[in-house]
């Protein structure tokens, strides 16, 4: 009976090794055609190794918030106004799911050096707009069309778009230079882009990294900084010529980088590294400092003394004296504060902030003098944004719901809410430069950026877009 049991035992492992060994032939040969159909249909535009070249990157990476059926959708139909053209009637739905199989898996080591940033460079040779715009420039805008990929420039006095560039979809928001002579603009496919307020055109575009995070411009405009998480460095650049002056490797994903528009130095700070990097404008040192926790969001108060900071996970906020260098103050809080979307105002002799919490359904307000928190106010849902202007009662907080709540800066409660479209998500509000209008963005394929008197709260138009996102105006959003 021993003898049988060990025969069978030898039979099966064989039969069981002969069944392994298939698969990983099956497996292979099937992940080599995956990579064949990328590299035949794919690679001109996403780059053979996925990095990206005129279309974004296609990496687990960038491609997380992505469900397999919108990414077929996308390889069907295509995306208008796009290179992206549909590919329903070249490859089979087999074809489509293998190269999203394909898409998925681990792009390896990722490498985009100083000569790979150089030689993207792109200086376009067409003119600007024949009818150059006339208008007040400290109350234009930089709208965010997320679906298309695209920054329009609107006129804030009629709400008139101006033109448009293609940036590819964007993480961080766009700058203005302090001279509104340039608007500047970073894709999370690692692009820079460079747009002309003078000549009204694209002025050119570099790719600073594979994956990138936001950029920061120098006060006296010379200098822009890109964060990229994929590589993790910081680059600095030339912004009249565009060209790339420095590479920074970092230990860690940088979360952000900002200017002090007062200061020596832009501030780095990181998603998974205790400490904040001061990199000198003049010379480009830097000097590290040790936190307390990985600062994954943040904001600078407006006299520029504070950093304010916590992390993904965070429990508390975190106050870094600027000048000090040190953590002078730690405030508890509940779910994780999206600080860098704060609004800041004057009530009497205090100054407030009022920021929500990711994946919490609160509104801290908290007074950035003293770091006491005066109110904690529950909302709809847990939202992203919230903003005020200092010719405006309320506070507009949306709630990742279809509803803007709006909360009397005097009173602290909630006292309207405007819905847009009972059945779109109402997000990300924006003021025209005196606060007369606010602009809420409808986030939908049929979606619109809808304008609200902010007096009457009632709706004057709506402009259609794609999925909209952010709203920039030059004097809310200076560098």
């Amino acid at each position: 009976m021993r003898t049988n049991k060990k025969r069978f035992n030898i039979k099966g492992h064989f039969y069981i090794s002969i069944f392994l060994l298939i698969s990983v032939n099956f497996n292979c040969k099937e992940q080599e055609n995956s990579k064949i159909l990328y590299l035949t249909h794919c690679s001109p535009c996403h780059h053979p190794e996925r990095f990206g070249i005129s279309a974004p990157p296609l990496i687990p990476e960038t491609l997380k918030r992505k469900k397999d059926g919108e990414l077929k959708e996308i390889i069907k139909d295509g995306l208008t106004a796009t290179n992206m053209q549909p590919f329903r009637e070249k490859l089979s739905d087999t074809d489509i799911e293998s190269i999203i199989n394909y898409i998925r898996q681990p792009a390896g080591d990722i490498k985009w050096d100083i000569n790979n940033i150089r030689l993207s460079k792109n200086i376009p040779k067409k003119k600007g707009l024949k009818i150059k715009p006339v208008l007040d420039l400290m109350n234009l805008f930089m709208i965010v069309e997320g679906g298309k990929g695209l920054v329009h420039f609107m006129n804030g006095d009629n709400f008139n778009l101006l033109d448009n560039v293609y940036v590819g979809p964007i993480h961080g928001g766009p700058k203005f230079d302090k001279e509104m002579k340039y608007a500047y603009m970073g894709s999370r496919s690692g692009w820079l882009v460079k747009y002309s307020l003078e000549d009204w055109k694209d002025a050119g575009r570099i790719r600073a990294g594979v994956n990138m995070r936001n950029i920061a411009i120098s006060p006296d405009g010379s200098l822009l900084a890109a964060a990229n998480s994929l590589p993790e460095n910081i680059v600095i650049i030339d912004s009249k010529t565009l060209d790339p002056i420095k590479v920074i490797e970092a230990k860690g994903k940088p979360s952000a980088v900002y200017s002090l528009k007062n200061g020596e130095a832009f501030i780095v700070c990181f998603r998974n590294n205790k400490e904040l990097w001061f990199i000198n404008y003049s010379d480009l040192s830097i000097e590290k400092i040790t936190v307390d926790q990985p600062f994954s969001d943040f904001f600078i108060g407006p006299d520029e003394r504070y950093f304010i900071g916590a992390a993904r996970n965070a429990k508390h906020i975190s106050i870094f004296d600027i000048q000090s260098k040190k953590i002078v103050k730690s405030i508890e809080t509940k779910g994780m504060p999206h600080l860098a979307s704060a609004a800041l105002w004057k009530q009497g002799k205090k100054y407030l902030a009022a920021f929500p919490h990711i994946g919490t359904p609160f509104l801290t307000i908290v007074d950035i003098d003293t770091w006491k928190i005066e109110k904690s106010i529950k909302l709809k849902g847990s939202g992203f944004f919230a903003r005020t202007h200092h010719n405006i009662k309320h506070i507009w907080a949306d709630s990742n719901t279809n509803t803007i709540q709006l909360i009397d800066k005097k009173t602290m409660e909630i006292t309207n809410e405007v819905t847009p479209d009972t059945g779109k998500k109402a997000m990300h509000i924006e003021f025209t430069k005196n606060g007369e209008y606010a602009l809420v963005s409808l986030w939908d394929k049929d979606g619109a950026v809808v304008f609200y008197d902010t007096k009457t709260l009632t709706e004057k138009l709506r402009l259609p877009f794609i999925k909209p996102v952010g709203k920039y105006n030059a004097t809310n959003k200076k560098y």
